[in-house]
């Protein structure tokens, strides 16, 4: 898989190899198949694997887990937490997807970042964001997933996680 000899400049793999290495260690976890979509109820929580083509070249795709909070629903097509997942390995893709699955379905995790995200929101607002006057090294963010909540999840997380 690796360009040469250099395992630093890694090929990108086929969405078919990457469709039967997550089928096994999806199944194994007892994720349902559906299309290019595993998901997954958690009781408080639905996860979701998505390969996702793209629409520009049929060889590529994208992997974008996502979180859905199950009592604010699951009708939004990503998930309620989501983020995309760069193409190294099969195995750093899946350990990757199992940490974000861990992060996002820990309440007390999800309401210290959602918290921390609206204190820095206040401090660099959208206005300020788009005119290019945040210094996003100095003031970073909390984590990028935060962007994507959508006002419903962030209302339920900010009355009922504790």
């Amino acid at each position: 898989q690796y360009i040469g000899n250099n395992p630093l400049m890694l090929k990108q793999f086929s969405k078919e190899f990457q469709i039967e290495y997550a089928k096994k260690h999806l199944k194994e976890r007892g994720f349902k198949k559906k299309a290019l979509r595993w998901t997954k109820d958690m009781g408080e929580f639905t996860v979701c694997f998505f390969l996702q083509g793209s629409s520009y070249n049929k060889e590529d795709y994208y992997i974008r887990p996502g979180v859905w909070i199950n009592a604010v629903g699951t009708d939004s097509y990503y998930g309620h937490f989501i983020t995309e997942i760069q193409q190294t390995t099969t195995e750093a893709v899946m350990t990757e997807f199992d940490e974000f699955v861990r992060i996002w379905t820990d309440k007390g995790h999800i309401k210290r970042i959602v918290d921390e995200f609206l204190v820095w929101d206040k401090r660099n607002p959208l206005e300020k964001r788009r005119a290019g006057e945040v210094d996003y090294e100095k003031d970073p963010f909390p984590s990028r997933v935060c962007f994507s909540i959508p006002q419903n999840a962030m209302k339920f997380i900010l009355e009922h996680f504790d």
